[in-house]
């Protein structure tokens, strides 16, 4: 009997390395950033990318009984998305702003970070959350055709 990868460790994967491959996408523009607040780049391709990794794991948990189309898988990786936007958002907000400016350095950092690399992390989290959809519906045919 062939063994396969559960659900919520696949899209924690798959998540993980489109995360990745988004995050490094937009190095050159952080890498100035990156030497100015005094941390190495890989932080902004790392921390984003491990974040998706948590978030998808956690989304993805059941993903295999009710997930029945491609677009709820969708809706799925976009929620992984904002999660991992405002997770790093936050974050930022914490390491390298005062506790008295938490409001304002929180809402500046969503618009940085959104500004820098959102566009690439939400369509690698949508690529994700699609192969993972039709990864989901393809077992369920498969079981459905075991059935008959």
């Amino acid at each position: 009997m062939k063994q396969h990868l559960s659900i919520p460790m696949l899209a924690a994967l798959l998540f993980g390395v489109f995360g990745a491959l988004a995050a490094a996408s937009t190095q050159l523009l952080i890498s100035r950033f990156a030497r100015e607040a005094g941390v190495s780049d890989w932080i902004f391709i790392t921390v984003p990318a491990l974040f998706a990794t948590m978030f998808a794991l956690i989304v993805y948990q059941g993903a295999g009984r009710h997930v029945k189309t491609i677009n709820q898988s969708l809706s799925r990786g976009l929620l992984v998305a904002i999660l991992t936007w405002i997770a790093f958002s936050a974050l930022a907000t914490w390491a390298w702003c005062l506790p008295e400016h938490y409001d304002e350095c929180f809402s500046r950092a969503l618009l940085v970070s959104g500004a820098l690399g959102g566009g690439q992390m939400l369509l690698a989290a949508l690529i994700a959350a699609a192969i993972i959809g039709y990864v989901i519906r393809g077992r369920a045919l498969d079981s459905w055709k075991a059935k008959d």
